[in-house]
C-alpha cells in the first residue's frame, strides 16, 4: 500500500501583482508546496485563470490534478499542461513556440472572461542538455518583458538539488522578484536589462546591491523611528487617558459622596420640618400643596394624603378682598412676610387662626415654590384682646420710632452747633484764653466728635428699624475685616486686629454691619493708652452653643457684669448709645449679648443671632 500523504496547509506568502516575474528555488516538496499552491489560490480567488507548464515534479502535478478534478463544474480556471504539449513539443524547445503559446494563454483567458493569468513554469526541461541550458538566461529575460507587456503574473520553478547554486546565482539575477522563506521578497541582486547593456563585475553587482540594502536599511531605521515616535505618543496618549480615567473615578466618587450627604441633608431637613411644633406648608408652582407635615395634621385634622394636590386658596379661609392679598404674598420666585394671619380650613368644618411667616424667597427648597410656617393663635377668647395689645404695641413702637428719631436728630443738631462754636472760639479768641482754657476746649470738641458717631448710629438703627427685618447670609469674617481697616486708616496707631475667618450668621445685613461697628469701636476705644493693643473676632462654645465674640486687652473697672445665669441676669448691655444699639439689633434677631469682663484684664463682648 502507498503511504498516505497528508494534506498541504495553504499559507499567504504576500502580495503578487500583475506583471510580476517571481523566482522559487526550492530543495523539498513541502518548500514547493508551500509556495506554488498559495500562488495559485490567490490568483483563482482574483478571478484569475492560473496555468501550470510541468516538467517534472511529479508530486505538485498530483496536487493540482486532485484540484482540477474535484472542481470540473470551473475547470477552465486551472489548467495543466504536460512536458509534451508544452517545453518539448516537437522534440525540442523553440522559444518563438514557447512565448508564442504564452501570448495565446492570456489572451484565451481575456476571451473566456477572466481578469488576468498566473501561469507556473517548472525549469527542471533546462537539465535536457548543454543547449537547453545556454539558451535558459535569454529566456528567461524574454519572460520578464513578456510579464511587463501582458496581464499576467509568472513564477519560475528551479530545484536546487538539480540546478547548482553558482548557476542558480546567476538565474536569481534575471527576476525581479524572489519566493524565499514562504514569502515575496523584492530581488536586491536584480539588474534591469537596462544595466546589462553593458558588462557588469560581481563587484559592480556586489555594490548596487550593497546600495539596495543601504537603502532599505535606512527605511527600516526611519520605519523604526516614525514606530518609537508613534509609540512614545501612544503612550502618552495611554497615561493621559488612564490619568482622566483616574480624575474622572475621583470626580465620580466625590459627586457620589456629595450626592449622598445631600440626600441624607435632605432627610433630615424633612425630618425637622415634619417635627416641628408648627405648621408647615410647601406648595409648587402652580400654588398646589405639594407637603404638609405632623401639626398640620393634628391642628386641622386632615390626614396629608386627603389634601394633598389641593390649592392654596382652598386650604385657607380667606375673605373676598383678602384673595389677591394671598396670591400677591405668594411670587413663583418665593415670598417674604411675617405674621401674616389667614385662616385655615378644619376637617371638622372649624376655622384655626393662624400666623404665617414665608422666608422661602432667601431659603428656596428644590420643587417648593413657596413653604411657609404658622403659628396656631386661635384661642377666640383672647383673640380680641391679642388684637388690642397688638395694635397697641404698634403704636408704641412707632411713637418710640418717632421719639428716637426726633432725640437723635436733635443731639445731632446740637451737637454741630458745639462743635461750630468750639471752633469759632478757637479762631477768634484762641490768643487770649489761658492754656487751661485751650485744654478744656479741646476737650469739648473732643467729646463732641466721639458723641456723632453714636448720634449717627442712633439715627441708622431708626431708620433700618423702620424698614423691618431683611434675612441674608452675611459674612461677619469680612465684614470685621473691613471695619477693622477703616479704623486703622482713620487714626494712625497700631492694634493687633485678630479675626476669624468663615463665620457667617443669617440676618440683615445693614443691621449687622452696624452693631459690628460699634462692637469694634468699642474694643478700639477701650485699648487707647495699652502698649499692645489687641482686638480679637471669632467664635467660642459657650455651654454647648457657638457664639461669637469681640474682645480686647483694653482696662476694665472692678465692678463689671458676669455671664449670663440662665435668668436673664449678666444680659442688659448699657454702656452708651453705641451698646445701646447693639443689644436692640440682636433683640429684633431674636438674639442675645452678654459681656465677660475682668478688672486689669480686657473684656469680652458674646453675643448669638
Amino acid at each position: 500500500m502507498e503511504e498516505e500523504k497528508s494534506p498541504v496547509e495553504i499559507t499567504d506568502i504576500g502580495v503578487v501583482n500583475v506583471h510580476d516575474h517571481l523566482c522559487l528555488m526550492y530543495r523539498d516538496d513541502e518548500e514547493l508546496l508551500g509556495a506554488v499552491l498559495p500562488f495559485i489560490q490567490g490568483g483563482l480567488s482574483l478571478g484569475e485563470r492560473c496555468v501550470y507548464m510541468h516538467a517534472a515534479e511529479k508530486r505538485l502535478e498530483e496536487v493540482l490534478q486532485n484540484a482540477v478534478d474535484g472542481n470540473k463544474e470551473d475547470s477552465g480556471a486551472l489548467i495543466l499542461l504536460p512536458l509534451r504539449q508544452t517545453w518539448l513539443r516537437g522534440a525540442a524547445l523553440k522559444q518563438d513556440r514557447i512565448m508564442e503559446l504564452l501570448r495565446d494563454i492570456c489572451s484565451g483567458a481575456a476571451s473566456d472572461g477572466f481578469s488576468g493569468t498566473r501561469i507556473v513554469c517548472d525549469m527542471t526541461w533546462a537539465l535536457r542538455d548543454t543547449k537547453s541550458q545556454q539558451m535558459l538566461h535569454h529566456f528567461e529575460r524574454n519572460l520578464t518583458a513578456f510579464a511587463a507587456a501582458n496581464e499576467t503574473a509568472l513564477l519560475c520553478l528551479y530545484d536546487r538539488r538539480s540546478f547548482g547554486d553558482e548557476r542558480l546565482l546567476d538565474l536569481a539575477r534575471i527576476h525581479p522578484s524572489l519566493i524565499y522563506s514562504g514569502r515575496v521578497c523584492e530581488n536586491p541582486l536584480h539588474l534591469p536589462d537596462r544595466m546589462r547593456s553593458t558588462v557588469l563585475s560581481e563587484l559592480d553587482t556586489f555594490l548596487a546591491a550593497s546600495h539596495r540594502l543601504t537603502a532599505v536599511i535606512d527605511d527600516g531605521e526611519r520605519l523604526k523611528s516614525e514606530l518609537e515616535q508613534s509609540y512614545s505618543a501612544l503612550a502618552k496618549k495611554i497615561y493621559e487617558n488612564w490619568q482622566e480615567e483616574d480624575t474622572l473615578r475621583a470626580t465620580e466618587k466625590e459627586m457620589q459622596e456629595k450626592d449622598e450627604a445631600l440626600l441624607a441633608n435632605r432627610r433630615r431637613q424633612y425630618t425637622i420640618l415634619q417635627h416641628l411644633p408648627a405648621i408647615m406648608l410647601a406648595f409648587d408652582s402652580g400654588d398646589r400643596l405639594a407637603a404638609c407635615n405632623h401639626e398640620f395634621e393634628r391642628v386641622t385634622g386632615f390626614r396629608g394624603e386627603e389634601v394633598m394636590g389641593k390649592a392654596m386658596l382652598e386650604l385657607l379661609h380667606v375673605e373676598a378682598e383678602q384673595r389677591e392679598e394671598v396670591v400677591a404674598h405668594h411670587p413663583r420666585e418665593g415670598g417674604d412676610y411675617r405674621g401674616r394671619e389667614w385662616r385655615l380650613h378644619c376637617k371638622d368644618g372649624s376655622l384655626r387662626l393662624v400666623s404665617w411667616s414665608n422666608i422661602s424667597r432667601y431659603v428656596p427648597v428644590n420643587g417648593w415654590a413657596n413653604w411657609i410656617l404658622g403659628i396656631d393663635v386661635t384661642p377666640k377668647v383672647a383673640e380680641p384682646a391679642l388684637r388690642t395689645v397688638r395694635e397697641e404695641l404698634e403704636v408704641r413702637t412707632a411713637e418710640l420710632e418717632a421719639f428716637g428719631q426726633a432725640v437723635s436728630h436733635d443731639l445731632a443738631g446740637r451737637l454741630t452747633r458745639i462743635s461750630g462754636d468750639c471752633g469759632r472760639l478757637k479762631q477768634f479768641h484762641a490768643p487770649q484764653l489761658a492754656p487751661g482754657c485751650r485744654e478744656l476746649l479741646l476737650d469739648i470738641e473732643e467729646a463732641a466728635a466721639e458723641l456723632a458717631g453714636p448720634i449717627a448710629a442712633l439715627q441708622r438703627m431708626t431708620a433700618l428699624t423702620a424698614t423691618g427685618i431683611r434675612p441674608v447670609e452675611v459674612d461677619l469674617s469680612a465684614m470685621a475685616a473691613e471695619i477693622a481697616a477703616q479704623l486703622s486708616g482713620a487714626a494712625r496707631r497700631p492694634v493687633d486686629f485678630r479675626i476669624e475667618d468663615g463665620v457667617t450668621v443669617t440676618g440683615d445685613k445693614e443691621m449687622l454691619r452696624l452693631a459690628m461697628e460699634q462692637l469694634l469701636e468699642n474694643a478700639w476705644h477701650s485699648t487707647l493708652g495699652v502698649k499692645h493693643p489687641v482686638i480679637r473676632f471669632g467664635t467660642a462654645q459657650v455651654r454647648g452653643e457657638r457664639s461669637i465674640y469681640v474682645s480686647d486687652n483694653g482696662p476694665r473697672d472692678a465692678e463689671a457684669p458676669g455671664e449670663p445665669d440662665g435668668k436673664g441676669q449678666g444680659e442688659r448691655i448699657c454702656c452708651g448709645i453705641g451698646l445701646a444699639t447693639v443689644q436692640r439689633i440682636i433683640n429684633l434677631h431674636r438674639g442675645r449679648i452678654w459681656s465677660a469682663e475682668q478688672a486689669g484684664k480686657g473684656g469680652t463682648l458674646y453675643f448669638q443671632v
